[in-house]
C-alpha cells in the first residue's frame, strides 16, 4: 500500500539567514492542506502580537503565494506531484516568508513586477495582484534542476512579540 502523503513541520532555526524562521512546512501539492497553513501562518501572528490588517493581508498573501505553487506548478512526481515547502518568521516588527516549490510552471519575477489590477469581469487573475498588494517586498529565485523559490517582507508594527 501507498504512504499517505503528510505535512511535516520543524521549529524556529538559527541557520545562516537572517530572515526571522518561526517554522518550516513541507506539504504535497493539495489545495485541502491550505486550511493548515493559514491556521499556522494565524497563530504565527497571534503569537506575535500582529492583528488587524497586517495580519489578514498576511494570510491572504500566503494564501494565494502556496495556492499558487499547489495549481500552477508541475512537479516530477506521477501526475505533477511535488512539495511546497513554506518557512515563516516574525521579528523586530517584520514577517519574513519563503515558498519554494520543486516543478515547473512557476511564477517569474517579471510576472510580479508587471501584475496589473484584474477587470471586472475577470474570474481569475487577482492573486498575483494582491500578493503584491500586500507584501513589501518579493523576489522570486529560480533554483536550476530544483523549482522556485519566492521570498517576501512584510513590515507589520510593532516590537514583533513573541519568542
Amino acid at each position: 500500500m501507498a504512504e499517505e502523503p503528510r505535512a511535516a513541520m520543524t521549529g524556529r532555526s538559527d541557520g545562516a539567514s537572517q530572515d526571522p524562521v518561526d517554522w518550516t512546512l513541507r506539504i504535497p501539492n493539495r489545495l485541502e492542506l491550505l486550511t493548515t497553513v493559514r491556521a499556522l501562518v494565524g497563530s504565527t501572528c497571534d503569537l506575535h502580537g500582529v492583528e488587524g490588517d497586517p495580519r489578514e493581508e498576511l494570510l491572504l498573501a500566503v494564501s494565494e503565494l502556496v495556492n499558487n505553487s499547489i495549481e500552477h506548478v508541475r512537479g516530477p512526481g506521477p501526475d505533477g506531484a511535488h512539495e511546497v515547502e513554506l518557512r515563516f518568521g516574525i521579528s523586530g516588527g517584520t514577517a519574513v516568508g519563503t515558498v519554494r516549490d520543486r516543478g515547473e510552471g512557476a511564477v517569474a519575477q517579471g510576472t510580479f513586477d508587471g501584475a496589473a489590477v484584474p477587470g471586472l469581469d475577470d474570474d481569475r487573475g487577482r492573486g498575483l495582484y494582491l500578493i503584491k498588494a500586500y507584501v513589501d517586498e518579493i523576489r522570486v529565485s529560480a533554483l536550476p534542476g530544483e523549482g522556485t523559490e519566492i521570498r517576501f517582507v512584510k513590515r507589520v508594527g510593532g516590537d514583533g512579540g513573541g519568542p
